[in-house]
């Protein structure tokens, strides 16, 4: 009944074979036949193994253990002297013990009973075992131009915890710089001079009808020192949820709840540069939504790094599609829980970075809302060998209880790469 509730790729557009006959029909007429024929031949192999161990603890349950490994497998073909690339990467991932997790504990009371009341499940389950392309996609370049057909990133933006111009991916503000999966798209970019770019999208959807498109157009301002952009987006939208109140027999309210389809357009600004010995960042758009109302999303950040090497940064959040105070609705921590999306309208990120060694670097960043509540999140990164990395960190929450991070959550999250 609530399988459309369970984990998923934030994008929201899948596969339309037409689409995508349509554009290997055009590479295959604009590029040459000699460079297909060396493809095999250049064809390199790589990837990485990867072991992920996390332990969960709050004052309401036992710890959980969720350990999984992860083996990345690349293939490289073309792309140095050649005009015609392929790349593609599959990941197969397997859990070792539990396999599920409940979310309860780190949700609002009232939010819980309300779920609870409506027999949706507060579990998250993981599949045993996965195997996925998460990027496969054939590119032909010619000059400044370059034409990209297949699962692949689309990722936009300046921000560090969250992209608001970014609608095809999401991030793990807690991990924002690990890999996300690719998107089925064609996408032709021309670039020219210093930071010169036009990039255009058309992401497939179970019809034409929807398709989603993006455009961005940026450039480099030399006078100021400035990278900027602008974006345009066109695509079907189901991050959020419809929530419906129901009195039965017994005059007990129910509530029934149902993924939102809806067209979403939006318009972007960013831009990149420095301003009194600072870096500095914007990024931010504003939404026209055909069903919820409309809303505007932006970050702006600001970074220096002193003489000693410790590296400082803010980063702080407006998000006008959540509500401004706790109590937070419903709407918005399923929002948050499946499809990634902030459930309040601020936060304000302050973080540090320091070198250890050459190989290693410690940093520590906190999360804070006006609604009083707060999450810590603490990285050690270092290289334990010539193709291994490390990484540790953690996420405690303490504050208001009906505030974006419920206190009483501690987690430990450990990740051993060996590359290939």
């Amino acid at each position: 009944m609530h399988d459309k509730f369970r984990p998923k790729n934030p994008g929201r557009l899948t596969g339309n074979p037409h689409l995508f006959a349509l554009g290997l029909m055009f590479l295959a007429a604009a590029v040459p036949a000699g460079p297909l024929s060396t493809l095999a031949a250049d064809l390199e192999l790589g990837g990485y193994y990867e072991n992920n161990l996390q332990a969960i603890y709050t004052e309401e349950t036992d710890e959980i253990l969720l350990s999984t490994s992860k083996l990345r497998l690349d293939f490289i073909s073309g792309g140095a002297g050649n005009e015609l690339e392929i790349r593609a990467n599959i990941n197969t991932i397997l859990y070792h013990g539990a396999t599920s997790i409940d979310v309860a504990p780190f949700l609002p009371e009232d939010v819980v009973d309300s779920l609870l009341n409506s027999d949706v499940p507060t579990e998250i389950e993981f599949p045993r075992e996965r195997i996925y392309l998460d990027n496969a996609f054939l590119t032909w370049r010619s000059g400044g131009f370059r034409l990209r057909a297949g699962k692949q990133q689309l990722s936009w933006g300046t921000g560090y915890s969250i992209n608001p111009t970014d609608l095809f991916h999401s991030k793990d503000p807690i991990d924002p710089t690990y890999e996300k999966e690719g998107v089925n798209a064609l996408r032709v970019d021309y670039r020219w001079g210093i930071g010169g770019q036009l990039a255009l999208i058309a992401a497939p959807g179970k019809d034409f009808g929807e398709t989603g498109y993006a455009l961005r157009l940026g450039t480099h301002v030399s006078r100021i020192g400035y990278d900027m952009a602008i974006t345009l987006h066109d695509v079907v939208d189901s991050t959020s949820v419809n929530i419906t109140e129901m009195t039965g027999e017994t005059d007990t309210d129910s509530i029934t709840i149902n993924v939102r389809s809806q067209d979403r357009q939006a318009a972007g600004f960013e831009f990149s540069g420095e301003l009194l010995g600072l870096g500095v960042w914007f990024e931010g758009n504003y939404n026209w939504m055909e069903i919820e109302d409309d809303f505007t999303r932006a970050v702006f950040g600001f970074d220096y790094t002193l003489n000693n090497g410790l590296y400082m940064m803010v980063e702080a959040l407006y998000n006008t599609r959540a509500e401004e105070k706790a109590p937070y609705p419903l709407e918005d921590w399923i929002g948050t829980i499946y499809f990634g999306e902030p459930v309040g309208r601020y936060w304000v990120l302050a973080g540090m970075r320091k070198e250890l060694t050459d190989l290693s670097d410690v940093s520590i960043y906190l999360f804070a809302s006006p609604d009083g509540s707060m999450m810590v999140n603490p990285r050690l990164g270092a290289n334990i060998g010539q193709n291994a990395d490390l990484t540790i960190f953690a996420a405690f929450s303490f504050g208001d209880e009906e505030g974006q991070y419920p206190p009483g959550l501690y987690s430990l999250f450990s990740r051993v790469t060996v590359y290939f």
